[in-house]
């Protein structure tokens, strides 16, 4: 099959601006009305040409050779990371597979099926030490390979109000989400400019749209998004690339309900007594429902985002962000940015309130005010 370098959505992006070109030279329109058009098609030609690009595999791209290459990849115990390990040790990456407990099943699984081209890595993202012991194994190991890409998958999820609980599970989720990441990538660089690699950032739809009950996760993973930014233009004199991953919510452990909720009744039982009072029972009863419901809308085939992830990779010409959605989130977003901010806010209220009835300080205060 023929490869090529040059990105598809830029070549279809020309020839739609070339033959509009065409038509207004033709027609002699210089009005404004003409103009907003050609922006109008421009903007459709870039959207759909890159929809394009990611979609059909029928069109030709150009892939790196796994041929001297390693990958670091962080969190990979379970879910994304375990099976992207598997998935570029199998393309022929040479693989460092971070795992908080190297001893594990998931890492155990992972030596018997790579047992070629695959290293465990004992790997705490939130732990400096363990961080700076994994960069110095990977550069005593690595010998002739060059570290083409570490990938930052390793993250957590816990979902609460922000008044439920104390700020420990803010601290927690930008320790392991947001700074993790950057802990991982500064001890990383020196190696990866070396070989004009590429770094990989797990974040999320979540980073760019906040969610009641979720905004601790938004927080963090809007930070990581934050970050990517910025370190894609620190790093572009290197010929360094930085690309984010940003799905929607999948079943993965992150999700998993039974830890969700316990970690939900922890804050919850940690809650000030007079907070919980206003709230009432009857609220959080309403909220675990809620949360139910939410994870509940995860979806299942989380190989959609590992083949993202693996894209992001192998590639050679790769965007650098890339939305892993449904067709009806890819639609529920379009309508989310053309609405105004206090619609989305009513919105969203409304939806939360269906589940969580109003706090009981707030119906106490109703009824006693038709008393009066």
């Amino acid at each position: 099959m023929m490869k090529t370098n040059l990105n598809f959505g830029l070549l279809l992006f020309a020839v739609f601006c070339i033959l509009y070109g065409l038509i207004i030279s033709t027609k002699r329109a210089e009005s404004l009305g003409s103009s907003l058009l050609f922006l109008f098609v421009a903007y459709i030609s870039w959207q759909l040409s890159n929809f394009l690009w990611n979609k059909v595999t029928l069109i030709p791209k150009e892939l790196v050779s796994p041929f001297g290459k390693a990958v670091m990849i962080t969190g990979c115990d379970t879910g994304f990371g375990h099976i992207l390990a598997k998935r570029l040790n199998k393309y022929g990456f040479y693989v460092y597979a971070g795992c908080l407990f190297p001893e594990g099943d998931g890492a155990n699984q992972l030596r018997s099926e790579c047992a070629d081209n695959l290293h465990i890595v004992k790997l705490d993202v939130t732990k400096d030490d363990e961080i700076y012991k994994a960069a110095q194994e990977v550069k005593e190991s690595i010998g002739d390979r060059k570290l083409w890409a570490v990938v930052n998958n390793a993250g957590i999820l816990i979902s609460a109000e922000i008044e439920m609980g104390d700020i420990q599970c803010f601290d927690t989720q930008m320790d392991v989400n947001c700074l993790g990441i950057v802990r991982v990538t500064k001890a990383f660089l020196p190696l990866l400019r070396k070989a004009k690699g590429r770094v990989v950032n797990m974040a999320s739809l979540a980073g760019r749209y906040s969610i009641p009950g979720m905004v601790a996760y938004c927080m963090s993973k809007a930070a990581v998004i934050s970050f990517s930014d910025g370190l894609r233009r620190e790093m572009k004199k290197w010929d360094v690339d930085v690309i984010t991953i940003e799905p929607h919510l999948f079943k993965t452990n992150l999700c998993d309900d039974k830890s969700q909720k316990s970690c939900l009744l922890n804050l919850w039982n940690r809650t000030p007594i007079d907070v919980r009072q206003e709230y009432g029972e009857s609220y959080f009863a309403g909220f675990q429902t809620l949360l139910d419901h939410m994870l509940g809308s995860a979806r299942s085939k989380i190989t959609n985002v590992v083949d993202t992830m693996a894209i992001a990779v192998t590639h050679q010409s790769v965007s650098p962000n890339y939305l892993v959605l449904g067709d009806f989130e890819r639609l529920r977003i379009c309508i989310w940015n053309l609405l105004p901010v206090r619609v989305l806010d009513l919105i969203s209220h409304l939806l939360c309130i269906r589940y969580t009835g109003k706090p009981v300080f707030q119906r106490s205060q109703k009824t006693s005010a038709k008393c009066k």
